[in-house]
């Protein structure tokens, strides 16, 4: 709401110079979120800005395919978008490429906006969801929020169990656009005899500040504390 309040004051000073001024830009704003096309598209040049700093823009069938939408959805809500002046295009061997046009007065807000509601841990939960070969979950708080380009963590992600990683990867290639994730998969075997050996790896990963456990079907978490206070006792 803060936001929009920002955002629409900006609107409101115009507003005393002109009334055609305030009229164009309601009428016009009143489209960036009217469908799910837009919002995904959005969202997708504002993500990957963030993560990638890519300027070379994408071209249409790219955008289709990353996002598993219509081509015709895709083009029509790029012209909306354009005409908005929120992205920007060139051509360049007989392709159409569109970028984030950062010149545009209302980049800022939209940036911040898209960031702001982007989200990762749902996708994160449904993913593990039902996975019964799976005993321990934990990710980082640092890999939600987009602004942190790397954190201090030995792994974002640390599963113990039996885990797909081609489909893994692919999962965290989309979710995160390409942002390289750390993460480490261990079988309870090696994890239980590393745990009983107060493993410094292992329980340097499981004490990282900020770890949220998705998954844990040894009581882990509850557990961790009483440990470490016994280490530091007889250490």
């Amino acid at each position: 709401m803060g936001i929009f309040c920002e955002f629409f004051s900006g609107f409101y000073w115009a507003f005393l110079y002109t009334d055609a001024i305030i009229f164009f830009f309601r009428v016009d704003l009143t489209k960036l979120f009217g469908s799910r096309s837009r919002v995904k598209l959005l969202e997708k040049f504002v993500i990957e800005d963030i993560v990638s700093r890519s300027t070379n823009g994408f071209f249409i069938r790219e955008l289709c395919r990353d996002l598993d939408e219509q081509i015709n959805a895709v083009r029509r809500e790029l012209i909306n978008l354009e005409s908005l002046g929120l992205l920007k295009s060139y051509e360049e061997n007989k392709k159409k490429y569109y970028m984030l046009n950062k010149n545009s007065g209302i980049y800022p807000e939209i940036s911040e906006m898209f960031l702001k509601a982007y989200d990762v841990l749902t996708p994160l939960k449904q993913f593990f969801k039902g996975r019964k070969t799976l005993d321990l979950v934990t990710i980082s708080e640092a890999i939600v929020n987009f602004r942190n380009e790397n954190t201090n963590n030995i792994v974002d992600i640390f599963i113990i169990g039996d885990l797909d990683r081609t489909e893994f990867n692919l999962f965290l290639e989309k979710v995160f656009f390409g942002k390289k994730i750390k993460y480490a998969i261990m079988s309870l075997e090696d994890f239980t005899n590393r745990l009983e050996y107060n493993d410094k790896l292992v329980l340097s990963i499981l004490s990282q500040k900020g770890n949220l456990f998705l998954r844990d079907k040894l009581n882990i978490e509850e557990s961790m504390e009483a440990r470490l206070r016994a280490m530091k006792i007889f250490n």
